[in-house]
């Protein structure tokens, strides 16, 4: 009697067809026949990193060599993977791009559903962040789209971040971010030349973001100092320009409810006395100043160039005279020069600086404003204080190329009184200034 065979294997089915025959007898002829894995129409593929680092395949493989070879991956489990047809042509790339990916997260999953790619996890070092969103950005292979990218940096306990003002002006940004674009953002916050060693870090406070930018803003009314997160707590320890500076840094502490928040200020004595009584202002008054003219420790002069000195037989009203268009056209150049954002001077400036010093020689008797501008960018009430820094600083630098002190009123107007339109940024340049002119 003879009878059909009919087998049944993994991945699919194989039918051999042929004669059963006695035991002894010759074998007929037997054709074989493979009938491929049901067709899948809603193809898709997941794996997902585990925290022990397993990495868990689920979803669809078009054939059992596909499974066997995804299996030989380090750390995978191939076991929920089904066989289908019906794979897309970028299936091999996926999955191989999903690998390469997930080898950078300390967990994650990644899903690809026809040519639509999701991934979301934790990156598991700030470098492997990086280097994530770099593969995400420009390595997806032809034929995906990336629909859903979101990879979070490594989580940070307890969570640092300090903003530095080194003694010799440079800004050095330390610790832990979210991301590079808020990296970015603080960079160009702290001005020119700002040094950043920052790592890619989540788990930050609540208020992060706004936190880092008041720490910034306290920038350009140091000397040196830190301001500093600690887990949950912001301290600042620093040293001010001047007692005017101390003064904004303790307004704006207070005005920010800063205290309330938790932080805590440490304010060492000022680097110098200012060289004469800061300016404040108020919308009806913007240039209120007093008396100048109570005695003060002279800092270490400088003597102003020897060329400079008046001609002899000069009188007072040509000295005077000749003072004011000097320092009239000196003023007009804008070239006395700040670190970007603070009321440090520039080292562009100085020649600006001694010319200014040897102009006042002219007229030796004669009390001198100067004033402090800035453009409306930012906060007015910062602006104020650091147009009056800024007016300190010359001041400062004019007593050290010996300018006596008891005649300089500084006064600081912040963004009052512009003279050209500050929607352009060569208006802005224009009323970031500094205005030292005779007193009337």
């Amino acid at each position: 009697m003879k009878k059909q065979l009919l087998t049944w294997v993994a991945g699919g089915i194989v039918l051999a067809l042929g004669d059963f025959v006695a035991p002894g007898a010759a074998m007929a002829q037997t054709s074989v026949i493979s009938v491929p894995p049901p067709q899948i129409y809603d193809y898709w593929v997941s794996i997902t990193r585990q925290p022990g680092g397993t990495l868990v395949f689920d979803g669809y493989a078009p054939d059992a060599a596909t499974r066997e070879r995804l299996s030989e991956i380090d750390g995978a489990d191939t076991n929920w993977l089904k066989l289908g047809s019906g794979a897309p042509a970028s299936y091999e790339a996926s999955v191989a791009f999903a690998v390469a990916v997930l080898e950078r997260l300390s967990e994650g999953r990644f899903a690809v559903r026809g040519n639509i790619v999701s991934i979301s996890g934790v990156a598991a070092s700030s470098d492997d962040y990086t280097a994530t969103r770099e593969l995400l950005s420009a390595s997806v292979p032809a034929g995906l789209i990336l629909a859903m990218g979101e990879i979070a940096a490594p989580r940070i306990e307890p969570y640092d971040f300090a903003v530095l003002r080194r003694a010799d002006g440079a800004v050095v940004l330390s610790g832990h971010v979210p991301g590079p674009e808020l990296e970015q953002a603080l960079l160009q916050a702290a001005g020119d030349g700002a040094i950043s060693t920052l790592r890619y870090g989540s788990g930050q406070p609540f208020t992060f973001d706004a936190a880092a930018r008041k720490a910034l803003s306290i920038l350009p009314f140091l000397a040196e100092g830190e301001v500093r997160l600690d887990g949950a707590k912001w301290t600042i320890a620093a040293t001010p320009l001047s007692a005017a500076a101390a003064e904004a840094i303790q307004a704006q502490f207070a005005e920010q409810k800063l205290a309330e928040a938790g932080w805590s200020l440490s304010l060492a004595t000022p680097v110098a006395a200012a060289p004469s009584t800061a300016a404040t202002a108020a919308s009806e008054n913007p240039a209120m100043t007093v008396d100048a003219s109570e005695p003060r420790s002279e800092p270490a002069q400088r003597q102003a160039p020897a060329s400079a000195l008046p001609a002899a037989g000069a009188s007072v009203g040509q000295g005077l005279a000749q003072c004011r268009a000097e320092l009239a056209a000196l003023s007009a150049q804008n070239a006395i020069l700040f670190r970007s954002g603070a009321a440090v001077l520039a080292a562009e400036g100085m020649p600006t600086l001694d010319a200014i010093a040897a102009a006042l020689l002219a007229c030796p008797d004669a009390a001198i404003n100067i004033e402090g501008h800035t453009d409306s960018d930012g906060d007015a009430a910062l602006n104020l204080a650091l147009s009056v820094a800024r007016a300190e600083a010359v001041a400062q630098a004019l007593v050290e190329r010996g300018v006596a002190s008891e005649r300089l009123y500084v006064l600081g107007f912040g963004e009052s009184l512009p003279i050209a339109d500050n929607a352009t940024a060569a208006g802005k340049s224009q009323n970031r200034r500094i205005v030292v002119s005779v007193r009337d």
